[in-house]
This record gives C-alpha cells, structure tokens and sequence, in this order.
C-alpha cells in the first residue's frame, strides 16, 4: 500500500493542483464572441489534459502495479535491437562548438529585443533561418523555405486558432503584418 501511494505521490500532486487551477479558471469572466473561443479555454483544457493523464497514471499503477514497470514499451525494444553504429571519429575527437552556442544565445535575446520593431512574421522568420545556419545547415533554398512556412504556421496557428495578439512591429514592417493578417483572413 505504501508502495502504491508513493509511486502515484507525484500524479495525485500534479492532479489537485491542476485541479485547484481549473477551480479557480471559473472566475475567468469573458463572453466569447459569436462562435469563437474564450481566452478561458485553453487553461481549462490543458488543466483538463493534466489531470486526465495523472489519472491514467494512477488508474495503471493501480490496476498493474509492478507488472507495468517490467514491460519495455515499443521504442525501448527497438532501441534494445538496433545494431550499435561504430563512428569513423573517436569519441575523444569529437569537435564540439561552444561558440555556436553563443551565438544561438545572442540570436534569442536579439529576437526578444526586435520582435516588438520587426514584428512576430519578420522577426521569427529571420531567427528561424539564422538558427538553422547558424547549426551549420548549409541548403539556403530549404533554410528560407522552411523558415517561411514554420513562420507562416506559427503566425496562422497562435493568431487565427489561438487567439494571441503578436507584435506587429512599427512602420515600416508593421505592413508586412497587416498584409499577411488580410491573406489568411486574421482580422
């Protein structure tokens, strides 16, 4: 028995806070306009989520007990059977590259610094292409396509789907924003 309520300690924590935090998003006071979600929804969903999961956890570490730590799940059984890959460079003469690092730090906190300026699209586009050059990834066709389209999605997903005001950034950029905000029917 203590074995039980030691191992679900954690999932029954995470599910009364969650549960307390789904409580209180009651007093979340907002009507939704016609056919759209509230800013209401998403934490009472995720909460929901939360808890749903620490349950199913509790509910198999009940009803299964030891016998469901002792079965290696798909991924682990691959990972067991997969042939060990010997490399041409020894471990020892692995280059590693702290500055790229650092890099990728300065690039983060410049992004945080220009967002409002840029704007979201700009600014996400120029920090998704930078990032993957800066990780060395060298097909500049790839690197441009896939940084407009992720920054396309996130834009489509956060502002159409998700309702997050994003920063448009200040004239002149600001009209990039404004015109694909009227592409893809963001109002």
């Amino acid at each position: 028995m203590l074995s039980h309520l030691r191992r679900n300690a954690p999932y029954l924590a995470v599910f009364a806070i969650a549960a307390y935090l789904y409580f209180l998003t009651r007093e979340i006071d907002f009507a939704a306009p016609g056919g759209r979600i509230g800013p209401d929804f998403w934490p009472k969903a995720i909460l929901l989520l939360a808890m749903a999961a620490c349950a199913y956890e509790i509910a198999k570490n009940l009803l299964f007990g030891k016998t469901a730590r002792e079965l290696a799940g798909v991924l682990q059984s691959i990972v067991a059977e997969a042939p060990v890959e010997t490399s041409a460079v020894p471990e020892e003469e692995q280059r590693t590259y702290p500055h790229l690092l650092l890099i990728g730090i300065a690039m983060t906190v410049a992004y945080v610094l220009l967002i409002e300026r840029l704007g979201f699209f700009l600014c996400t586009f120029i920090y998704l292409a930078g990032f993957t050059l800066v990780g060395r990834y060298r097909r500049i066709g790839v690197v441009l396509a896939s940084s407009l389209i992720g920054s396309l999605v996130f834009m489509f997903v956060f502002m159409k789907i998700v309702y997050v005001s994003l920063p448009l950034g200040q004239a002149p950029f600001s009209e990039v924003s404004f015109f694909l905000m009227r592409l893809m029917g963001i109002r």
